[in-house]
């Protein structure tokens, strides 16, 4: 057995055991230090990436690890610990104080380090639902809050279909393959095939694409905006370096190209177009992360490198963008009053010049204005799009990203051109929070400038 591959995800339980048997025996008082103690641990699995020796396999060759998954896994890590230094201060205002919140983030990131790593469906079908477990929960822990409840009940349903999907597919992979493990197969049967629906749906479904996306505004607005800013971008960053990986064994068959073009499309343009209808930011951040979700799946719809570089450049750096968005606006959910009504926004810079100027930059980012380093994640995709032929996709996305500038830009004249009509009391920022938004704000612009950073770390 080799267990220097499972190193990281050593930690990670070990970390996630040592916070779960202090939570035990500590009061409600302590969770603070809980918190922070909950924070350091990705850190430390972090670090341990450095001992990892790879090309290796364990468990049986059911995980693998590799530069790529390596790197996915360090990117996961490091928005983790951003989310569980940030969340303390707004349970505490929010008088929503569960110490499980501790260790909860940690056992969904848990099963989303085993996913990227995964080279068998039965593996993958776990970890999955390790990780989804804790989220449906997560999104639930809000005292006295009937949206987070009713959020967290929609999201467990419509999960429960996407495991129902994925093991479904399972099944119909395993009856014309003959093995649970990922490997080519050249025989394009109906049975096959239905098998690379239904995955393909599953995952769809995790991502928040058209059609399986009704889950998402829900979750997104009833859930605590902390862990709002973790489901945007954690279990993304997880998803699409799985489905890089998986993109080998299935780029062959037309259909693939089919349906990922189809579920693009759809999410891309319907996204954007009820975006516009949305009165509350939060919500139509929501109805952004779907629209992000069809730009992202143009990037597993051929085998290119250059084109599956350029999708995990910028889902990574989305998932910065994502994350300092939503702990802005869990900063200023901590008013009294504030509801995130696109009212509430109107003369935000006067009142909080530095936070207002903060939001104006990840929605610049979310657009794809340079210098941000989500404008290289575009033009990267585009470009890949452009090379493989794939002209139609190409233009498809140049439009969506046009048309979702309108609704970006609503905000920001908000909060500098408008004059706000209600007054709410003044914001603290908390240490974790300033630091959060400290560091995402400066991944998005310095990986912007300097793209070579994480671009040369890609190796597909």
């Amino acid at each position: 057995m080799n267990w220097n591959v499972l190193i990281p995800e050593l930690v990670l339980s070990l970390g996630i055991l040592l916070v779960f048997v202090l939570d035990l025996f500590s009061d409600k008082k302590h969770y603070r230090a809980l918190s922070i103690l909950s924070a350091l641990v990705p850190i430390a699995s972090l670090i341990s990436l450095l001992f990892v020796q790879y090309p290796a396999k364990a468990l049986f060759d059911l995980f693998e690890v590799n530069a790529l998954n390596l790197l996915g896994k360090a990117v996961l890590y490091m928005l983790t610990s951003l989310v569980l230094f940030s969340m303390h201060d707004y349970y505490k205002k929010k008088d929503s104080v569960y110490t499980e919140l501790s260790y909860l983030p940690l056992l969904s990131t848990l099963g989303l380090s085993i996913l990227v790593s995964s080279k068998n469906l039965l593996l993958l079908f776990v970890s999955l639902e390790l990780a989804s477990i804790g989220m449906y929960v997560m999104v639930s822990l809000l005292r006295g809050d009937v949206l987070s409840k009713e959020a967290g009940y929609k999201y467990l349903i419509i999960g429960s279909v996407g495991t129902s999907m994925l093991a479904l597919g399972s099944v119909f992979y395993y009856a014309s393959t003959g093995t649970l493990f990922f490997r080519e197969y050249r025989d394009e049967n109906s049975l096959f095939m239905l098998s690379m629906l239904l995955l393909l749906s599953a995952l769809a479904l995790k991502a928040s694409a058209v059609p399986y996306h009704f889950w998402t505004p829900d979750a997104y607005e009833g859930a605590p905006t902390p862990i709002t800013g973790y489901l945007s971008s954690v279990p993304k960053v997880a998803l699409y370096f799985l489905l890089v990986q998986l993109l080998g064994y299935f780029y062959h068959l037309k259909q693939w190209l089919v349906l990922v073009a189809l579920l693009s499309l759809l999410s891309m343009f319907y996204a954007n177009f009820v975006a516009y209808a949305q009165r509350s930011v939060k919500r139509l951040l929501a109805y952004s992360t779907i629209a992000h979700a069809g730009y992202f799946l143009l990037g597993i719809s051929t085998v290119d490198p250059y084109l599956q570089k350029a999708l995990l450049f910028y889902v990574s750096l989305y998932a910065f963008a994502s994350l300092g968005a939503f702990t802005l606006l869990s900063v200023l959910e901590k008013k009294p009053g504030f509801s995130h009504h696109m009212l509430d926004y109107r003369g935000l810079f006067k009142e909080h010049p530095v936070l207002a100027s903060l939001l104006a930059l990840f929605l610049f980012a979310f657009i794809g204005i340079p210098p941000m380093a989500l404008f290289v994640g575009k033009l990267g995709l585009f470009m890949g799009l452009v090379n493989t032929l794939l002209l139609p996709l190409a233009l498809a996305f140049v439009v969506a990203s046009i048309i979702s500038a309108g609704y970006y830009l609503r905000v920001i004249v908000s909060m500098f051109l408008e004059e706000g009509e209600k007054r709410f009391p003044p914001t603290k920022v908390s240490g974790g929070e300033a630091l959060t938004l400290l560091l995402c704000s400066l991944f998005v612009v310095l990986l912007g400038i300097f793209p070579h950073l994480l671009y040369d770390l890609i190796r597909i």
